[in-house]
């Protein structure tokens, strides 16, 4: 007989190191699960056998691939459709299932060709799918894992009545759309990494900071760090913002504090001193700030490689009004001139007209795209880009953009911009959900202190678990700061489904380092009473949290 694995007669060794195994298993599970939305192509696993006949094999796992190629939510997936539901029509259902046979029958592996339905696109996706059959030691069958690649579809044979093929132009289209939404899961991805990592770190600092204004000198330094992380964080935003499909509402903007701001970003470390100047009433700009402070960090960025010894670089902005003839690409009226002026080794005259274009570049590990998405983004906004340079003195760019209307002034800076949200006190009971330890540490750490009674976990099962149970008790936490990726089992949004299943009062709040301002109402949506974007401050935290708590009592 095989010993028994019960908790009650097993020694703390054993307990112990049974817990140790599950929680390698769910680091390895969370890796794993990261690790295949990087995948260009889609990935689903299916069950064995088919619950529901007409849905066929329900999906059990697929990856941020696979939720784009047919037109879903990355997060939520494909869960809960059935195979068939996937393919375009009763043939290619029929077509797959045989392929699934053919897998089990024929060592484990088989390839076939369906359309596979999108809710996005009019017409289905024609793709290849490659089923393997997936067994344990027994040869008891597991479950089928699906590798899904677009293909072009091949000319029929017979052609009594073919199907339109799509145009060479339409099938570049989808490529280059697909390619721009992996682009987007997988920054969307590296951004949530790099908020978790400044988390800790943007909470300790910020409560830290208020500790010690009785050291000006100190707190003076702290706040500079802090001013840094800040930059950081709408960095990552603005990583996940520039690769999303649609693109953004051109708005007015500050362009003097936007200098500024990224100057300061794309010259930190460097030996190159970046001047600034502008119009005392500069006008504001039509633009998209997100790519315009891309813009305007890749030409500082140049300038500074262009001075590898060091020295001066100019960045000035200046209002210009365009006459009846316009000029150029620039209609008539008012607009803001930005000009980027470095004094390094300048460009050949014959490279000038070739600096635009994609495959130009003078840089051995260049790719050439730099200036290239530059101009496309100014071209957007309505704007143009020019150039002028003279070997061995400098370049100039300049960038012009149309000016806001009824604007003569820019908004002065804030001076709290580096000053962290105070904290607030007060009373309740919070649940914290977030498999980042450190960061889950660090705000259990600040809210005791702010008088609040705090339970924690790692994982949505506990949450479930904790939650029921002090619902139970007639003591339900009066805040869940619930975070959406969680590692193994559960993420966020399903966890939150459940306790909102059990207690339609709950009041959940949604931690993330993924959550930009443009999704955030699909969470409010969903039953989120509140959107905590990380990395949060310690104020900021506990003002959500007492506001929270305080502002929606139960009935």
């Amino acid at each position: 007989m095989p010993p028994s694995l019960s908790t009650s007669s097993a020694s703390p060794a054993a307990i112990a190191e049974l817990e140790q195994g599950l929680e390698h298993l769910k680091v390895a599970n969370y890796y794993l699960r990261v690790a295949l939305d990087q995948v260009a192509d889609g990935v689903v696993i299916v069950e064995s056998e088919a619950s529901d006949p007409k849905s066929g094999q329900k999906v059990l796992f697929s990856n941020a691939a696979a939720a784009m190629l047919a037109g879903t939510d990355p997060e939520s997936g494909l869960r809960g459709l059935g195979l068939n539901d996937l393919v375009a029509d009763a043939r290619d259902a029929a077509t797959l299932q045989q392929s699934l046979r053919m897998a089990v029958d024929h060592g484990g592996c088989h390839e076939c060709e369906c359309q596979l339905q999108s809710l996005r696109m009019q017409a289905p996706v024609p793709s290849r799918w490659r089923v393997r059959a997936v067994f344990n030691s027994m040869r008891k069958l597991l479950n089928f894992t699906i590798l899904i690649t677009p293909v072009q579809p091949a000319t029929p044979a017979v052609a009594v009545r073919p199907e339109p093929k799509p145009a060479p132009d339409d099938l570049d289209a989808q490529s280059a759309l697909l390619r721009k939404e992996n682009l987007a899961a997988l920054a969307q991805g590296i951004a949530h990494d790099v908020n978790n990592l400044l988390g800790p770190v943007t909470v300790r600092l910020s409560a830290l900071i208020q500790q010690v204004q009785d050291h000006p000198v100190l707190a003076q330094e702290l706040q500079l760090v802090f001013a840094g992380l800040k930059r950081a964080k709408q960095f990552t935003s603005q990583v996940v913002t520039a690769s999303k499909s649609s693109p953004r509402k051109l708005e007015p903007t500050d362009i003097v504090s936007l200098i500024r701001d990224t100057v300061e970003f794309a010259g930190a470390g460097s030996n190159v001193h970046v001047c600034v100047r502008s119009d005392d009433n500069l006008r504001q700009a039509v633009a998209d700030p997100v790519k315009l402070s891309q813009v305007l960090q890749n030409l500082v960025m140049n300038g500074i490689q262009a001075m590898p010894h060091g020295g001066y670089m100019d960045v000035q902005a200046f209002n210009l009004v365009v006459g009846p003839a316009g000029d150029g690409k620039l209609r008539p009226g008012k607009h803001v001139h930005i000009i980027v002026r470095d004094r390094g080794c300048g460009i050949a005259r014959e490279n000038i007209d070739r600096l635009f274009r994609e495959s130009f570049t003078t840089k051995p590990d260049g790719n050439g795209i730099g200036l290239t998405t530059c101009k496309r983004f100014i071209d957007e906004m309505g704007g143009d880009i020019r150039v002028t340079s003279t070997p061995n003195v400098g370049t100039e760019f300049s960038v012009y953009l149309p000016a806001a209307a009824g604007t003569g002034g820019t908004r002065p800076l804030a001076p709290a911009d580096t000053v962290p949200v105070p904290l607030k006190h007060g009373k309740g009971k919070v649940l914290i959900v977030d498999d980042e330890d450190d960061l889950r540490k660090v705000a259990h750490m600040i809210l005791t202190r702010c008088g609040y009674e705090v339970v924690q976990c790692d994982n949505g099962q506990d949450a479930v678990r904790i939650y029921h149970s002090l619902f139970r008790t007639g003591t339900p936490p009066d805040v869940v700061l619930m975070d959406l990726t969680l590692r193994g089992g559960m993420n966020g949004t399903e966890t939150a489904a459940e306790i909102l299943h059990l207690d339609p009062d709950a009041r959940i709040v949604c931690t993330s380092g993924s959550v930009t301002e443009e999704v955030q109402m699909v969470f409010l949506e969903r039953g989120f009473v509140g959107v905590l974007p990380k990395p949060y401050e310690a104020g900021e935290l506990t003002q959500m949290v007492h506001n929270v708590a305080t502002m929606m009592k139960r009935h």
